[in-house]
């Protein structure tokens, strides 16, 4: 890489659309990035804060072998969406 692009340089959907592995979904109104691979019974791979799904990227693979692995970015990490409100 040439030069260096922060995160926040461009609109986070933008940014998404072109670097994000994987799917979205809407959660509570919320747009919700995860990453699912793998069969089997399912595995939720829960990031620490401050952290994006990203943490799990070395053991994704080896866990999908066995089991239907889910890793999320939580809201406020990652590509998930970064707008807080009322959590009803």
């Amino acid at each position: 890489m040439d030069e260096f692009i922060p995160w926040n340089s461009q609109p986070l959907d933008v940014w998404a659309n072109r670097y994000a592995e994987g799917n979205f979904i809407d959660l509570a109104g919320r747009r919700t990035h995860f990453v699912e691979r793998g069969q089997g019974k399912p595995v939720v791979l829960i990031h620490g804060f401050n952290l994006d799904l990203h943490t799990w990227i070395r053991n994704l693979d080896q866990l999908a072998a066995r089991f239907k692995v889910y890793a999320p970015d939580l809201w406020g990490q990652g590509y998930s969406t970064r707008t807080f409100g009322l959590w009803i």
